[in-house]
């Protein structure tokens, strides 16, 4: 499912009245977490090296040693974490630190079943020594000394009972959502459901690949754990479910677990009777009890920082040097020429006519027919933004001294304007806006690295939101320096990264392959997320206002929201692919042929209970059919972008607006305010072919390579335009092409021959497919493509 849930909660049984557990179905032994010193290496050849583990029974990513440079006997005494059983296999792999690929230098495997272990079935904290086999050819290239601890639960046989009870159930599940409906319908009512998230398709239809029956394979069941010694169930008036703990005489929302909690962590109670947990080992809190895949999200989160803050600085908004693309003036008069100095890098203009040079633009220079005073100079910020020197002052302003009025970026008299809005025309009309409206002077946030999120959540929070206008100066404590742009640079970086940390619990990745980000409707865990949402508005107005790059991006949807645009049904194929297939089954489908029984209800779950929802006064009783199914589907996407985050957004807006007004966004779309808050990098276009498969088209027919021949003639902007086209982000991933992600898992990008030359290309985000036509001419083909990366909507036939 494309969203992020918990994936095990207790659900209503089959027909039949049975229960089963999944973990004690499915015949093997839930992973248990492995601990892996990595205590040393020899082998011959000194070099940068470092150890990768992986385990075959685990799709987790693998866990890697820091680099040890220029040895042939490395000492890492590293503790590596992974998830493996009885029965798993684990891969060490030697790898060479290069500058551009890492090469493999050689392996090892070993089993853990053959490692020695105590009556306990703990590891025995013995050093193991592992031969490393040359990847070569296979020869012995050295040793590796590893020691393991921790327990690895040993595989399980289920009864053959058990096997067909699960069929049973499964059977007597999917029958639950539409056949047992009848009754109910006759009645005049809509029925009860099956458990589900997504919508019921009819079974005796065909129903799309990716649509879902109801009641489906959500519609299995699994046993409640039992309640802990003096708690006790109970249901309040409006028949919601808490518990009561005897033993403290306290109540909570929160199923109480006999689980006992991660080595290290501890539960209290503040003074206002609310559970926290305690994390010993980094000295931090959460409202979220920690389970293992927590904690282990948490730590794949923090591994990979350092390399995202290595890619994200090499992001920018507009190329440099590209002086004759999209230039907001338009095009220099007759007879001038635009250069640059080589040894300052500052823009002079060459007028050949007179065969003079200026460091005027002579496109400005019909705002007065005055020269500028004595000891006054004219110059332009990186945005294309003129500003004034007084070099008798030492001081700069953007009045024009001629005029005392501002020179817009544009409001040029004389000069011609290009009837295109480019991106850069845009950028360059918004930073004149937030240029003439800022506040003189700095503010200055002090911030320490250990704590980097709620330090900043109290300096932000505290100071009159328009004085987060003025310049920033940002210091963290005990490091000396000046911020001339660089430490506010890391601190946005820093500041964003944080914001994704699992113990706040307020966003959530769109879903398990798709990294952009939508609010999580269960924040209301932490009791002051409002507060913390209206904190994240304005450190986003402030990125926006100041020109700076945050690390990860938001859905498409959240960006249309905050430019007050519609949302519309083909918003939902990035989100929640399960969904879209069904709403695109039911309006591409007469349903009144069909035994649906859909009702303008929608039935989600939210921490492990399932809630129903009506999408209009009365749902429950009114029937989706033929006449009325557009608008159930128009319905049913809004309420999907709302479901429980009404509150949330309305707090995120209100920190945005207190910084400055969204309506100064107006001149951008969705895809230029993702380009424009998160940047855009320098894009590889032979790492992005090596890693493209193709479908009914070879790597030689000709509509690949004229596709290849127009992407390298593209600037990058326009690169990332086509990345945002096909696969629904700007950000090439930390590793390359390779490790692209699609619906169902790793998806590298596709091109596949669909329909005919007349057609505009379509894209497919879910699984990076850009469909194209067998076009007859390469003019044919950048004139399609151009056309379907400049438009924000769906594609079909001309």
């Amino acid at each position: 499912m494309a969203r992020n849930e918990p994936t095990q909660q207790p659900s209503s049984s089959g027909s039949n009245g049975t229960s089963s557990s999944t973990s004690q179905l499915n015949g093997s032994a839930k992973p248990s977490k492995v601990t892996v010193k990595v205590v040393n290496a020899t082998f011959p050849k000194p070099c940068d090296s470092y150890v990768e583990i992986t385990s075959d029974t685990s799709s987790a990513a693998a866990k890697k040693t820091t680099v040890k440079k220029k040895s042939s006997a490395p000492e890492w005494n590293e503790h590596l974490n992974l998830h493996a059983n009885d029965s798993s296999t684990l891969t060490l792999r030697l790898l060479q630190k290069k500058l551009f690929e890492d090469g493999c230098l050689a392996t090892a495997k070993i089993k853990l079943a053959s490692l020695a272990k105590n009556e306990s079935g703990e590891f025995k904290n013995d050093i193991n020594t592992i031969s490393l086999l040359a990847t070569k050819d296979n020869s012995k290239w050295g040793t590796i000394n590893v020691i393991f601890s921790g327990y690895a639960e040993r595989k399980r046989r289920s009864a053959a009972g058990a096997r067909t009870e699960t069929t049973t159930s499964s059977e007597a599940s999917t029958s639950n959502g539409i056949a047992a409906t009848s009754s109910a319908a006759a009645a005049g009512r809509r029925p009860a459901t099956a458990k589900r998230d997504t919508l019921a398709v009819p079974a005796n239809g065909a129903a799309p690949a990716g649509a879902v029956t109801a009641g489906g394979a959500s519609g299995a069941t699994t046993t409640e754990e039992a309640l802990p010694d003096g708690w006790e169930m109970r249901f309040d008036q409006y028949g919601r479910k808490y518990y009561v703990d005897h033993t403290t005489k306290s109540t909570t929302w929160e199923r109480p677990s006999t689980q006992p909690l991660p080595q290290g962590w501890e539960m209290r109670r503040d003074p206002r009777g609310r559970v926290y947990y305690v994390d010993h080992n980094t000295r931090t809190t959460t409202w979220q009890r920690p389970t293992a895949d927590m904690l282990e999200a948490h730590e794949q989160w923090q591994s990979g920082r350092d390399q995202a803050m290595m890619q994200w600085e090499q992001r920018f908004l507009l190329q440099q040097n590209n002086f004759s693309a999209d230039d907001p003036l338009g095009p220099l008069p007759e007879g001038w020429e635009k250069r640059q100095d080589p040894n300052t890098g500052r823009m002079y203009f060459v007028n050949h006519v007179n065969r003079t040079t200026q460091w005027e633009d002579p496109r400005t220079q019909g705002g007065s027919d005055q020269p500028l005073p004595d000891g006054w100079e004219m110059r332009f910020t990186e945005q294309g933004v003129p500003f004034f020197i007084d070099h008798g002052s030492k001081t700069t302003t953007y009045n024009d001294p001629r005029t005392g009025k501002p020179v817009g970026p544009l409001g040029v008299v004389g000069v011609q304007m290009a009837m295109e809005k480019s991106f850069r025309w845009k950028i360059a009309q918004f930073r004149y806006l937030c240029l003439s409206n800022s506040v003189p002077n700095h503010v200055k946030i002090t911030v320490s690295r250990n704590n980097v999120f709620e330090d900043s959540f109290q300096e932000i929070m505290r100071k009159n939101a328009v004085d987060l206008r003025r310049r920033l100066y940002i210091q963290f404590r005990g490091e000396e320096g000046l911020d001339y742009g660089g430490v506010a640079r890391e601190w946005f970086f820093l500041l964003s990264h944080e914001v994704l940390n699992p113990m706040y619990c307020l966003f959530m990745y769109a879903g398990n392959n798709n990294y952009s980000l939508q609010i999580n409707p269960a924040s209301f865990v932490n009791p002051d997320h409002l507060k913390y949402f209206e904190y994240i508005g304005r450190f986003i107005a402030m990125a926006l206002f100041h020109g700076k790059f945050i690390y990860s991006g938001f859905t498409m949807p959240f960006y249309k929201k905050m430019l007050n645009k519609k949302i519309v049904l083909k918003d939902i194929e990035q989100v929640d692919s399960e969904i879209y297939n069904s709403l695109m089954w039911i309006k591409d489908n007469n349903i009144d042929e069909c035994d649906m029984e859909l009702y303008f209800v929608a039935d989600y779950e939210l921490l492990g209970e399932m809630k129903t929802y009506e999408l209009k006064e009365g749902g429950t009783d009114i029937a989706v059919n033929e006449a009325n199914k557009l608008e159930y589907i128009e319905l049913l996407v809004e309420w999907r972008f709302n479901r429980g985050v009404e509150q949330q957004t309305k707090a995120f807006f209100t920190g945005f607006n207190s910084v400055f007004p969204l309506e100064w966004m107006q001149y951008f779309d969705e895809r230029e305010l993702e380009l424009l808050l998160c940047g855009m990098q320098d894009v590889d276009v032979d790492d992005w072919q090596r890693n493209t498969v193709y479908r009914h088209y070879a790597p030689q027919s000709k509509q690949v390579t004229w596709f290849w021949q127009w992407v390298r003639s593209l600037d990058q902007e326009k690169r990332a335009r086509l990345l945002q086209f096909v696969t629904g982000t700007c950000r090439v991933p930390v590793g390359g092409f390779s490790e692209l992600m699609g619906s169902t898992g790793p998806q590298l990008f596709c091109i596949e021959r669909v329909g005919k030359e007349n057609w505009l290309p379509r894209s497919h985000t879910c699984f990076n497919r850009l469909d194209l036509p067998p076009y007859r001419s390469y003019e044919q083909l950048v004139e399609k493509l151009s056309m379907a990366i400049e438009m924000t909507e769906g594609f079909g036939n001309e």
